[in-house]
């Protein structure tokens, strides 16, 4: 693969050739702003269109979304090679946040992967199509107010914001079909092997969701030994909980078993621990 620059004599200056190739090497997946930024012009340039339209050309960039491009590595074929999805997702929109199952892959502790990249952001709410994966875009959930809450991970070389593994449990408690459904939620569930138990209550209160904060509970108690969750937490947990025995999770009215203590009715497969992680 040949990188080739745009050369154009513009007010006395010509543009330095291969000055494109070191910022594709560093910027797995950037946006026009940035890379404009790079060639010393302002994103709306004639001339970034056109380096960018050669660039496309030749192979060595492929477009993601309007304003938002990925770096084909030299040899690689840009009609086949796949973009890092959770990169690629993170750049769609200005403070998007990877989260709720998405999160839990990135953290490492999901059972299963998902085509879809599920995104914290502003805006309208909905999916958009790219290459090689979806990206579902979601409305901030309740007391959700980063940089709290959020942590930056490593994807090749360049950040992504991603929600931490405490907002993410409290946030999927709340959004459990965001995590493909409650088998999915609790087999991921048994792969966290630590949790900052403070922060946990501290997002679930921040939710103000009676049925999370129970749901949570019963989740923490069984798992107390395990994750080392201190007393001080579930009694937190339980001025959080509902008065009354309430639906959670899912569970359809004259369905499930209550958890004893949390005032929560619960799928009978999560009360039984009937998945195959459990």
């Amino acid at each position: 693969m040949v990188v080739i620059d745009y050369i154009e004599q513009i007010s006395g200056t010509a543009m330095p050739r291969l000055i494109s190739a070191p910022f594709f090497s560093a910027n797995p997946v950037f946006r026009r702003a940035e890379y404009a930024a790079a060639v010393g012009r302002l994103p709306q340039d004639r001339v970034v269109t056109a380096m960018l339209a050669q660039h496309l050309q030749a192979g060595n960039i492929r477009r993601i979304a309007r304003g938002v491009f990925a770096s084909v590595p030299k040899h690689a074929d840009a009609a086949t090679w796949s973009v890092d999805r959770f990169l690629a997702a993170s750049r769609l929109r200005q403070g998007g946040t990877i989260a709720y199952h998405s999160a839990l892959e990135l953290h490492g502790y999901a059972y299963t992967e998902r085509h879809d990249v599920q995104v914290i952001a502003q805006g309208e709410p909905g999916i958009f199509e790219a290459a090689g994966f979806a990206c579902r875009f979601v409305r901030p959930p309740r007391g959700f107010a980063p940089p709290d809450g959020v942590t930056a991970v490593d994807r090749l070389g360049q950040e992504v914001s991603a929600t931490t593994i405490e907002r993410t449990i409290a946030d999927l408690f709340d959004r459990y079909d965001l995590a493909g459904g409650v088998e999915e939620l609790f087999n991921s569930l048994d792969l966290v092997v630590r949790i900052d138990a403070l922060a946990l209550v501290r997002y679930v209160r921040a939710l103000g969701k009676a049925t999370v904060g129970g749901a949570v509970g019963f989740w923490l108690e069984r798992e107390q030994k395990r994750l080392g969750v201190p007393d001080a937490t579930l009694e937190a947990l339980r001025t959080l909980m509902p008065n009354q025995p309430r639906y959670a999770l899912g569970t359809k009215s004259g369905e499930g078993r209550t958890a004893r203590d949390w005032n929560v009715i619960l799928p009978v497969d999560v009360v039984e621990r009937r998945f195959e992680g459990l």
